[in-house]
Parts: structure tokens; C-alpha cells; sequence
């Protein structure tokens, strides 16, 4: 029997796409007279918000200000992807509220009190996949509230098999399982979802899988001690295609003809413990998690001097061109309080079941690249893509929903093709394809940045839609506008200083238009007496985002 607590949520309204994010047209600042933040600044702007049901979450640091993330909370419980973020510049003067909360209408909601405990919960998800392999890393399962405040459990499970990295949502109150997707991003669309093992007497108890990597975690759990040094390895940068200006390239081309695209490269940070070198950094550190069971490779003098169809070739170039593109953000102030990344990303360099595809994960925050066809990682356009998701991921972990499926993708091609631009022959050539080597050939067709297709805001754009065109439609205006602010001598770091801090103060449930116009006014408010506002304004209207 299901039991019901009768609660009275209070009328708020909920954001519509033209007023989720909101810019004050006059002076509103922050009152610490006023005993509460988010009181205050709701009847300055007239948002009819309740303070008693949001919950300050985080306070995050941006290059022009801070952002207070307020979760909203119904019997003491989150509702999940409802949020109102407030950013603040330097002197406590509201810069935009995003504002993505509930519907007002009074309603009557499940009691907070589950009657299916959360390992129930994770049993249920367990057996709705049929696993029969191992956990990859520790469960997580969250009581929420969903938006239209049904009480369910949120789950994660990593497994061998099915392979996947799955997010599951389980009713709390019936154990109904009420959706189940594998989760991790990768970087093209997989075929179809991997298959439930059909034989209930081949399951692995969830209780048994747990236990095993409890104790394969604490065998692991001693400190990897050493000290941090430089080592060497040759590598592409990006690719050959870009570097030799050869567009005919296949994977089954002769070893010879890549001799002179290679680069001799430092590797910065790697650690060296008991006469061994190894790629673990203070950005990145290589592991294994992920089939096929590949160690990361190690090294006793420091350099890693090998070709393509070499898995030490692969682990060279993730640690390089993940390293040196974290570096390059810190580089543009997003360093101390506010980093972007806070701590060594954990990536598999030979993972995804040796598939032609490569994925990042959110539950975990890893990322894991695969090597059928030309292997990924050969490609540092593949690479750079991969670490726009974990990006997305690190400054808003709320980003989901909305159209951050295509955004997120087309923001990956344009963090990876923006770098090879700038790199030698990058500009010439075919510079509106992503993934020029990895891509474009035999493999699979790659994707493009100049797509035109207008915005419908009728239309969510979902990850690999339509055939990719929902990345493209992303990718294209803020890949051009780079191309035309890069060309008339705009730094890239300034250019890229106004989009990853365009990032900040969003929440769930982001639409393109949303985004745009973060950007355009994030133009605006770091570069006032430049006319990059007007650059982007006019690419996103070319597309009607605008």
C-alpha cells in the first residue's frame, strides 16, 4: 500500500526558456542586512521564490565573480534539476539568476519516507540489467524528488557486463524501474545499448560484485608514493593529417609515411617511485578500469618513443594533450579558488572494449578511449573532445537536460578543433571537420562545424541527433565566430577566457538560446571595449538562437 504525507508546496512559477535566465536591467545587489540572500535578491527582481524551500548547495568562483547554487527542497529533499543560481560580481551586484524550479501549482507529494530502502533500490537496478560481470567502481543511489515530485532513487552501476555505465531511476515508493540509460558520453552515437544477459542462472549477486571490489579497492588503497618529474615522448600534435597536410591518410596506411609527423614532446609531472616511471600527474593519472585489461605502460627512463598501433604511443598522447590543455585553462585564471579542475582527472587509455569510440563518464568523472579503426587517442582531436565533457561537467555539475546533449558534443568538437587550428597547418586545409584524423576516412565520416541549419525552438537537441546535426548546429556558430575573432588577431586565450566563463551560473535543463546568450553577455562583461559581443551575436542569429 502505498503511503502518502499530504505537503503543500508553494506557488512559484516555473521559467519559462524566455525568462530561465535573467539579466536585472537595474542595480540589484546582494543584502547582508537582509538575513537571507535569496529573499532579498527574489523580491528585488520579483521572482516569487520561497527562501524555506531552496537550500544553498555550493559557492563557486568564476573570473567575474561567484555563483550561488540554491537547491530546491520539498520534505528535506532534493528535487533533482531544480535550481535557482545567483552570480554575483565582485561588489555583491547581481550579473544574472538562472532560475529553473518547479511549477507552482499546489500539489499534494509522496512523504519523503521511501518504502523501498536504497539497497533495495540497487538490488532492483542490478537485476533489471541482469549483470553477470563485475562492478567497475562504487555504487551510488540518491533519494530525490523528480520535477514533477515522484519520489525515486537515481542510481548509477558501472559493470563489465552488460558493459556500461548506467544511470537508472527506480520509483521509491512501488521498486518500479521507470528508466534505463547507458549514461557515459561518447564520442558517436553507439549502435544500440548493450544486451541483458538472458540467463537468470549466469546473474552475479549485487551483495557478492560489491564485496569483490570493496576488496580489489582497499588492495589498491596504499598511496602511490614518488616524486613528480619530467619525462619525453614522441607524439602527434594534433594528428598527421593536420601535421602533414595529407588528407588521404587510412589507418591501413604504411608505418613510413607518418615518420615526419611526429613531435618530441615533455611530459610534465609524471611520477617517478622505485626506478619506474609512470604517467600519473597532478591533471591526469592513467589507469585501468575499463576492458580491454590494458596496465597503463610504465617506463624506467622516463621517455615513451614508440609509433602508432603502439598502446604506449596512445598513453603518451592522453596524458600530453589532457595535461597540456589543463594547464592551458589554468593558464587563463582559472586557477586556486577558481579552478575548473581540482584534482587529477582518472582516464583508461585502452577502455571501451577496444570499440571505435571513446566516452566520458559523469557519475565518475573518467574518461576512457578505445581503438578500433585508427585508434582513438592517435587523434588529439578525439582527445580534447572528451575533455569538453568532463569541462561541462566540472563547472556545472547539473549539466543535463534541456539541449546540453548537443551542446555538449558540439562544444567538445569545437574545444578540440579550436586547438588544431592554431597549431601548425591548422588553418588550412578542411578546418571545418572535427576529427580530421580519428575521422573522414574509412573509420567513420567525422563531423563538420559548418552546418547552418536554423534553431527550432520546437526541436530538443539530444547528442548525435539527426544524424549529428544537433552537435553541428552548436559547434558551427561558436567555432566560426572563433575562427573570425582568431583571424583579426583575438588571442585564442581571450576568446576562450569568454566561453568557459560563459559556463558558470547555469544550471539544468540549459537550451541553446540560454547559452547563447550567456556568451554574448559574457563577451560584453570581460572585454567592454571590444565588439566580441557583437561577433557572437551575430553567428547566433545567423542561426536564430538569438
Amino acid at each position: 500500500m502505498k503511503i502518502i504525507l499530504a505537503v503543500l508546496v508553494l506557488a512559484m512559477p516555473i521559467a519559462s526558456q524566455a525568462d530561465r535566465l535573467i539579466y536585472p536591467e537595474g542595480s540589484v545587489k546582494l543584502s547582508h542586512k537582509s538575513g537571507n540572500s535569496l529573499k532579498h535578491i527574489s523580491d528585488s527582481l520579483g521572482l516569487g521564490l520561497n527562501p524555506s524551500e531552496f537550500q544553498l548547495i555550493e559557492t563557486k568562483e568564476s573570473l567575474l565573480g561567484k555563483h550561488m547554487y540554491y537547491k530546491q527542497m520539498v520534505n528535506g529533499v532534493v528535487v533533482e534539476e531544480a535550481e535557482v543560481v545567483v552570480s554575483l560580481d565582485s561588489s555583491d551586484q547581481v550579473m544574472k539568476v538562472y532560475n529553473n524550479v518547479v511549477s507552482g501549482n499546489k500539489k499534494t507529494v509522496e512523504s519523503a519516507v521511501p518504502l523501498i530502502s536504497q539497497s533495495q533500490a540497487l538490488e532492483l537496478a542490478w537485476n533489471h540489467l541482469q549483470v553477470n560481470g563485475e562492478l567497475i567502481e562504487a555504487p551510488i543511489a540518491r533519494l530525490v524528488y523528480s520535477k514533477s515530485l515522484n519520489l525515486e532513487y537515481r542510481i548509477n552501476l558501472s559493470v563489465s557486463s552488460p558493459a556500461g555505465h548506467f544511470d537508472l531511476t527506480v520509483d521509491a515508493q512501488t521498486g518500479k524501474i521507470l528508466s534505463s540509460v547507458d549514461a557515459a558520453l561518447p564520442r558517436m552515437k553507439r549502435a544500440s545499448l548493450p544486451a541483458r544477459n538472458k540467463s537468470a542462472a549466469k546473474f552475479k549477486s549485487f551483495t557478492s560484485a560489491l564485496k569483490d571490489l570493496e576488496a580489489k579497492n582497499f588492495a589498491k588503497s596504499v598511496q602511490f608514493l614518488g616524486i613528480k618529474v619530467n619525462g619525453s615522448a614522441q607524439v602527434f600534435d594534433p594528428n598527421p593529417v593536420v601535421t602533414l597536410g595529407r588528407y588521404d591518410l587510412q589507418d591501413t596506411t604504411p608505418l613510413s609515411a607518418f615518420t615526419q609527423a611526429y613531435r618530441n614532446e615533455d611530459l610534465i609531472d609524471i611520477t617517478f617511485a622505485n626506478g619506474v616511471y609512470s604517467l600519473r600527474g597532478p591533471n591526469v593519472t592513467l589507469i585501468d578500469f575499463e576492458s580491454p585489461k590494458v596496465a597503463p605502460s610504465t617506463s624506467v627512463d622516463g621517455s615513451w618513443i614508440f609509433e602508432r598501433k603502439d598502446p604506449r604511443f596512445n598513453d603518451a598522447m592522453t596524458y600530453l594533450h589532457l595535461d597540456r590543455s589543463m594547464r592551458y585553462i589554468e593558464s587563463l585564471g582559472f586557477t586556486g579558488s577558481k579552478a575548473v579542475f581540482t584534482k587529477a582527472l582518472e582516464v583508461d587509455a585502452n577502455g571501451v572494449n577496444g570499440d571505435d569510440n571513446s566516452h566520458y563518464i559523469p557519475s565518475s568523472r573518467r574518461l576512457a578511449f578505445g581503438s578500433g579503426c585508427v585508434d582513438d587517442n592517435e587523434d588529439a582531436e578525439v582527445i580534447l573532445h572528451e575533455l569538453g565533457h568532463a569541462i561541462h561537467s566540472h563547472i556545472n555539475s547539473n549539466w543535463r537536460g534541456g539541449d546540453t546533449g548537443a551542446m555538449g558534443e558540439g562544444f567538445g568538437d569545437y574545444w578540440a578543433a579550436s586547438y588544431s587550428y592554431t597549431t601548425e597547418g591548422g588553418n588550412v586545409g578542411n578546418t571545418d571537420w572535427a576529427f580530421k584524423w580519428d575521422g573522414h576516412n574509412d573509420c567513420w565520416p567525422g563531423r563538420k562545424l559548418n552546418t547552418y541549419t536554423p534553431y527550432s525552438a520546437s526541436t530538443t537537441y539530444v547528442a548525435h541527433g539527426a544524424n549529428n546535426a544537433h552537435d553541428e548546429l552548436w559547434s558551427t556558430p561558436i567555432f566560426q565566430a572563433f575562427k573570425e575573432l582568431f583571424n583579426s588577431g583575438v588571442s585564442r586565450e581571450d576568446i576562450d577566457k569568454i566561453i568557459l566563463e560563459a559556463h558558470f551560473g547555469l544550471g539544468s535543463g540549459v537550451k541553446i538560446p540560454d547559452m547563447a546568450k550567456s556568451i554574448v553577455r559574457t563577451a560584453k562583461a570581460l572585454f567592454p571595449n571590444k565588439d566580441y559581443d557583437q561577433v557572437y551575436e551575430r553567428h547566433f542569429k545567423k542561426m536564430k538562437m538569438l
